[in-house]
């Protein structure tokens, strides 16, 4: 009996024991849950305040270098030029005299006509012969000369190894041959100059050799070809030629072009065809827009043929040519510039440079206004001082934000380019961007003058 009763306070004390200790774990957990609670409370706000109130020295910074830009222009280019095909008159095998983009004179040698192939051949391998030693007999000249200097033969053996390797890249076989001969000139000229080759009479004397036993199997010309009027001489039939008259230009429309087709021509008649005068001209398709730009820029512009040349072409605007009924205008444009290439090309992609502008480039997130001061002095002399709001940058120097004013002169999407050397009336502060300047692209609560980590 006591034994039983021993036994059911035991259990009853156990049961109030469960109960406090699952009351007990209850209030644990309620408490860490409300301090966890207000624990990320309080960082959600700690990150509030000091992202919107407190601000942040940290800061990033680009480098302020100079650049050039231009207002481009990507369009294709009709070319339009006087030609005239010269007639073949052979009835032999003909020696060419001239290549492509040679300047010839009114009746000027096109070609020379012999009876055989073999006889075509050595002459043109004497013509040859007789250009390589009057090269070399001008690199003997050299030995005697002291106003060359082997710091100006090496830049210019360099600037001819870098010429024919961008042939080479660009597969550029029209100029090939002229560069290759230019960087020979430089090699054989360094040789001389550094003692390597005293003179290059051996292989004048060899060449001469070569020279006589080629005459001595050569026979006689039997006539020639000539130019009836001077100018470039091009080997390329089109069909295009003179489809435009030099002087209708202005009168070209876009739909002109659009729906110009070459003429069906038999070029087995012609041995090429002479560019007369100087000037050759591009009329190029330009939309509306693009046709008020050119209108209201300078008449000298720059053109660049990628397919064709690699260097920018002077040219000048001759007229922008827009008619009712046509969304679109045709620019032309005149070029004098000539080489092999240029001489063959007839429809190819140009781009337009009118205005460049050389500054220093800067991204946009960078620009900020702020406030300088300003002083002037009235017409007693009195002076007068007031806070102006200008356009600026903020620049890191040392461990100080200096805010600095730019003068912008070109401003593209995502970035701007400042004059490096603006008016002093334009720049208020005294204080403009300078190459190299650390510029601030990102950061928060900046100001002149901020101290930073």
């Amino acid at each position: 009996m006591k034994n039983n009763q021993k036994h059911s306070e035991k259990s009853k004390y156990s049961k109030r024991t469960l109960e406090q200790r699952a009351a007990t774990r209850k209030l644990t957990t309620r408490i860490f849950v409300g301090v966890s609670v207000a624990l990320v409370f309080i960082f959600i706000v700690f990150i509030f305040v000091t992202t919107n109130f407190m601000g942040s020295d940290s800061i990033v910074t680009e480098t302020a270098y100079k650049t050039t830009v231009s207002d481009t222009i990507s369009t294709t280019g009709f070319v339009i030029r006087d030609e005239e095909y010269i007639d073949n008159t052979s009835n032999g095998v003909l020696a060419y005299q001239v290549t492509d983009g040679d300047k010839v004179t009114a009746n000027g040698t096109i070609a020379t006509i012999y009876e055989n192939e073999s006889d075509a051949i050595n002459f043109q391998r004497i013509c040859e012969i007789e250009d390589e030693i009057a090269d070399l007999k001008t690199l003997n000249n050299i030995s005697n000369s002291v106003n060359v200097g082997l710091d100006s033969v090496n830049n210019q053996l360099d600037s001819r190894l870098v010429a024919f390797i961008e042939c080479v890249n660009k597969r550029d076989f029209n100029n090939i041959t002229g560069i290759e001969n230019e960087l020979l000139s430089a090699i054989y000229r360094k040789q001389i100059i550094t003692g390597d080759q005293m003179n290059f009479d051996t292989n004048i004397s060899q060449l001469k050799e070569e020279k006589a036993q080629l005459e001595s199997s050569t026979g006689d010309s039997i006539g020639e070809i000539t130019a009836k009027n001077s100018g470039y001489y091009t080997s390329a039939i089109d069909g295009y030629e003179n489809i435009f008259s030099i002087d209708d230009l202005k009168e070209i429309s876009y739909s002109d072009i659009e729906d110009a087709k070459p003429a069906d021509v038999d070029e087995s008649k012609y041995v090429g065809k002479i560019i007369k005068g100087v000037n050759w001209y591009l009329a190029c398709p330009v939309t509306a827009e693009q046709a008020v730009a050119i209108t209201h820029n300078s008449f000298d512009v720059s053109v660049r043929i990628p397919y064709a040349n690699a260097d920018l072409i002077p040219a000048k605007v001759i007229s922008v040519n827009q008619f009712s009924g046509e969304d679109m205008a045709i620019a032309i444009l005149q070029c004098n510039y000539m080489s092999p290439a240029l001489s063959q090309i007839r429809n190819e992609a140009v781009d337009v440079e009118l205005n460049t502008y050389e500054g220093l480039k800067v991204s946009k997130k960078a620009l900020h206004d702020d406030y300088v001061t300003q002083t002037t002095y009235d017409d007693n002399g009195n002076e007068k001082t007031e806070e102006v709001k200008v356009q600026g940058v903020y620049v890191k120097y040392g461990r100080q934000l200096i805010f600095k004013q730019v003068f912008i002169i070109y401003s593209d999407e995502e970035y701007v380019i400042c004059s490096e050397n603006p008016d002093s009336d334009v720049i208020i502060s005294g204080s403009t961007l300078t190459l190299y300047d650390e510029v601030v692209v990102e950061g928060d609560d900046l100001y002149d003058g901020k101290l930073i980590d």
